[in-house]
């Protein structure tokens, strides 16, 4: 049973629709023969796989009636504006009271978004932002316009990701938004993020696909959070943040014991004692692990081999600047398998073992660790 099938099975047991706080849900009506398709003219608002049933106006908790569609599809997956018009209430309070919002349409109609992402995907912490860069009360956006992504916030934490799409009529009148978005328009192009790939600061990088593909895997999300819209390519990765990428890729249960001295109240202090207990993390020295300082070369070179078991029975020496360096045999096994080609291109003959590790590197080395 696939992701979205059972998401929604658990959603039909349990209550759905988000009413926005501070306003009050007009009366539902039911789509007649006499009325106008209204979705004839209008965009599908969700880009990408989906899935939805009509239960408009299934009972939920505290009398109320369901008021909307719900649109059953992974976090992150792309929401549009069905129409041009102008953003209404907005919630958008990071970490509160986030992330659903209204559109009000050119032509009198308008439209709801509610369950909108609100974590640091792949967290499921609640400290994201689900809307696109610039949506805001106030600013007027143009059918199809990206606006924002899936997710499970408000009630719909233990739904299932999706998004709750109401529609209204002109004055208020909410109606059965079903037959609308049957004949929506559907836009099967998922490039409607305004930036080339996931982030707007890689665009001059060598390693953009790789990036993105790290960010697909679920490994990485940014590195400006709430709005994770940069990836800092050019920055150092430090230890502590290579320990919560590899635990994060590795699914490891949280450490029994506290393995430093030196990562107490540290952000990544459960990673780091995570990959200790499996034997994958190393110190700095006997009993601190450095979790600020910038991750080498050759130790992400032996943090790979200990994470991902590569072994090698070729006794070959892939690089000229490792020679004594007390990782060489990881960073050779490194290469045997493809995960490095050094540092030199075109002639590859150097590893840079000493050198820091950039986060735009880090992507590369993953991709290809994990054959993404």
């Amino acid at each position: 049973m696939n992701g979205i099938v059972r998401a929604t099975l658990v959603f039909l047991l349990v209550v759905g629709a988000l009413v926005a706080p501070g306003t009050t849900a007009p009366e539902a009506q039911a789509q007649t023969e006499e009325d106008p398709i209204y979705g004839a003219s209008m965009y599908f608002p969700v880009v990408g796989e989906n899935q939805y049933t009509n239960t408009f106006g299934a009972p939920r908790s505290g009398g109320r009636s369901h008021h909307g569609v719900d649109i059953m599809a992974e976090k992150m997956v792309p929401v549009i504006a069905v129409a041009d018009g102008t953003v209404g209430w907005i919630h958008n309070t990071v970490g509160g009271d986030c992330c659903a919002m209204a559109l009000e349409h050119d032509d009198g109609w308008s439209s709801w978004y509610v369950h909108l992402n609100n974590d640091n995907v792949p967290l499921d912490d609640g400290l994201g932002y689900g809307f696109a860069p610039g949506i805001e009360r106030g600013v007027h956006v143009t059918a199809g316009q990206l606006i924002g992504w899936v997710g499970d916030s408000g009630n719909a934490e233990w739904t299932g990701s999706h998004l709750h799409f109401e529609l209204h009529a002109p004055g208020e009148v909410v109606v059965d938004p079903t037959p609308h978005v049957d004949v929506a328009i559907k836009i099967e192009d998922p490039g409607l993020n305004p930036y080339e790939g996931y982030f707007k600061d890689d665009e001059a990088s060598v390693h953009q696909e790789d990036i993105n593909k790290l960010f697909e895997s679920g490994i990485t999300a940014g590195c400006n959070p709430p709005l994770n819209d940069q990836f800092c390519p050019g920055r150092e990765i430090s230890r502590g943040e290579m320990a919560a990428f590899l635990r994060r890729n590795l699914e490891l249960p949280e450490a029994e014991l506290d393995y430093f001295a030196d990562d107490t109240g540290d952000v990544f202090e459960a990673d780091i004692n995570a990959l200790a207990e499996a034997e994958i993390a190393f110190g700095c020295s006997e009993t601190d692990y450095c979790p600020d300082t910038p991750l080498l070369r050759d130790e992400l070179a032996e943090l790979f081999v200990r994470a991902y078991g590569y072994e090698s029975a070729d006794e070959v020496d892939f690089f000229t600047d490792d020679t004594d360096n007390r990782f060489e045999a990881a960073i050779n096994v490194l290469a045997s398998q493809g995960v490095t080609k050094g540092c030199n291109p075109p002639e590859n003959d150097q590893y840079c073992p000493d050198r820091s590790l950039t986060r735009a590197e880090m992507a590369s080395f993953f991709v290809r660790a994990l054959g993404l």
